[in-house]
């Protein structure tokens, strides 16, 4: 292995651009560069324990309204913590005695292939379990506990609460049948996807779909109610009323 080092400001701008994996292999580089091969191991324990914690967080619902940027700070905080604690001296010493120090497109390709690596992980957990990636949410209303399934990116959860009051007042969320409908809102329009069975193609059924609409929307005049009746799927679409 060469004596190389990667200096302070290429790590942090390794880091920055393709994450914990890559700071893991600058510090990997460096440490056993400047004669701590226990220090190099241990930064790719961390590296990999840091990186695999990320995905994980990912999905935790309960942190989806922390920006990216914090977990991005993170990083760069703990990569500083780390080179002024175990490196800062060494790096100086190498750099004043012009050892030699990777270049910036090494520097540039190593947090390329990083960060290759973290999408294709994203990209592999994707074709295992979509649904992991699935970020709707539900409520319940009324003693049948009818369901709302929503995206709380793309609609409120008080404009989900104005749809149900709407769907109760009009007799849709009723206590004989327990019912579940999708909503999403585009522009002005709230879309209410209906999942129905193959009766619902019945023009009857279809017309009483309508007059349900119509009722709707008297009930929440500042938004457009549009109604798609979907069997089995949303792609599976057999009218949209609006």
């Amino acid at each position: 292995m060469d004596n190389k080092i990667y200096t302070e400001r290429k790590i942090l701008t390794g880091v920055l651009l393709g994450g914990s994996l890559a700071g893991g292999y600058y510090f990997w580089r460096t440490f056993n560069a400047v004669g701590k091969p226990k220090h190099a191991l241990a930064s790719l324990i961390v590296a990999t324990a840091v990186h695999t914690l990320t995905i994980i967080v990912t999905f935790i619902p309960a942190l989806e309204s922390i920006p990216n940027v914090v977990f991005w700070a993170v990083q760069i905080g703990l990569t500083l913590g780390a080179i002024r604690a175990f490196l800062v001296l060494e790096m100086h010493y190498h750099v004043s005695t012009a050892k030699p120090i990777y270049g910036w497109g090494n520097t540039i390709l190593v947090s390329i292939i990083s960060l290759v690596i973290t999408i294709g992980v994203f990209g592999a957990i994707f074709l295992i379990a979509p649904s992991a990636f699935e970020e709707t949410t539900a409520k319940h209303y009324g003693t049948l506990q009818h369901e709302i399934v929503y995206d709380p990116r793309n609609i409120s959860e008080l404009e989900v609460d104005h749809l149900a009051d709407a769907l109760t007042r009009t007799g849709f969320f009723d206590n004989q049948m327990q019912k579940s409908l999708d909503a999403t809102r585009s522009g002005d329009r709230f879309i209410l996807t209906i999942y129905c069975n193959d009766s619902a193609r019945d023009p009857e059924a279809i017309a009483f779909h309508r007059a349900f609409r119509s009722e709707i929307q008297k009930s929440l005049s500042r938004n457009s109610i549009v109604i798609d009746m979907v069997i089995g799927t949303p792609d599976n679409r057999i009218a949209r009323l609006e």
